[in-house]
């Protein structure tokens, strides 16, 4: 049997079963890219709900900031009453002392 029989016999065989191994490397390479491409758009889906919720902690931080100033405001405003009253009520017991 002479080198020429040799490959005469081996290359028909290497192209028979090279074409299977070729289909099963392309359809890994597709299941691989068809991943990829799925935690792509998970990922993108889980960035735009990170959005979505800093937003909304932002709108809700601002409510609250908001309403702490009112409150604050409000309590200045009470506070500031009740000093007057006392010392409203001060003056009064001043005079009534330099009246008695």
């Amino acid at each position: 049997m002479g080198i020429f029989e040799f490959l005469v016999t081996i290359i028909p065989v290497a192209l028979f079963f090279s074409i299977p191994l070729y289909a099963i490397n392309v359809g890994h390479r597709q299941k691989k890219e068809k991943l990829e491409i799925r935690r792509l758009q998970e990922e993108k889906e889980l960035e735009r709900l990170r959005q979505e919720n800093f937003l909304l902690e932002n709108k809700h931080m601002q409510l609250e900031l908001d309403r702490m100033k009112e409150e604050s405001g409000q309590r200045r405003l009470d506070e500031s009453r009740e000093s007057r009253w006392l010392i409203k009520d001060t003056d009064e017991e001043n005079k009534e002392k330099k009246t008695s």
